[in-house]
């Protein structure tokens, strides 16, 4: 019973630590903490900017969903090197909604530069902490990309290692959030 109970959680969650963390921001959505991330003006959006952990699972899924919807985007990644291929699942993925990214650099997100109108957009509320300590202009909007699903969320769990049940389930969170962003930008 334990062993379904765990994989349960790996296939819903990603892990332990991601239910948890999980449940933690649902939570703290529920109580208004990320309601400013919802206040976005989108006539003013001109480009999307996707950022995640590594850029080579959900940054640049939704980067490519986004651009193939005709709406400008890009990603990035606050721990990566830079000059890497996206994960191979993810690519897969993206294949099987017709979309390809076997072409896909990593960047770091140091090499970003601002753009009047960019909306930068994070995966899980980590990542807009960790903005603060960049050089991104104050008056910079930003968002959560969950909390653009029809059931909103402010934490989309890192796939990476991840059982390949979770990997798809996020990834398809991830290309449908930046569906709904690039609709309502466009």
């Amino acid at each position: 019973m334990l062993k379904r109970l765990d994989q349960k959680i790996k296939n819903s969650f990603g892990s332990k630590k991601g239910m948890a963390r999980a449940i933690w921001h649902y939570s703290s959505m529920m109580l208004g903490k990320y309601r400013p991330y919802q206040s976005v003006d989108f006539d003013s959006v001109e480009r999307l900017v996707f950022i995640c952990a590594g850029n080579i699972c959900r940054s640049p899924l939704a980067e490519a969903v986004a651009n193939s919807m005709g709406f400008p985007s890009v990603s990035y990644g606050l721990h990566c090197r830079g000059g890497d291929p996206a994960d191979p699942r993810a690519r897969s993925f993206a294949e099987s909604i017709s979309l390809d990214l076997s072409l896909h650099i990593t960047r770091n997100f140091q090499d970003y530069t601002y753009q009047s109108g960019d909306l930068i957009v994070g995966m899980e509320p980590s990542h807009l902490a960790a903005l603060r300590d960049r050089e991104i202009p104050p008056t910079t909007t930003i968002t959560l990309a969950g909390l653009w699903l029809p059931k909103a969320k402010p934490y989309i769990h890192d796939p990476h290692n991840t059982c390949d049940m979770f990997f798809d389930r996020c990834e398809r969170e991830v290309a449908l959030s930046a569906m709904h962003l690039s609709s309502r930008a466009s």
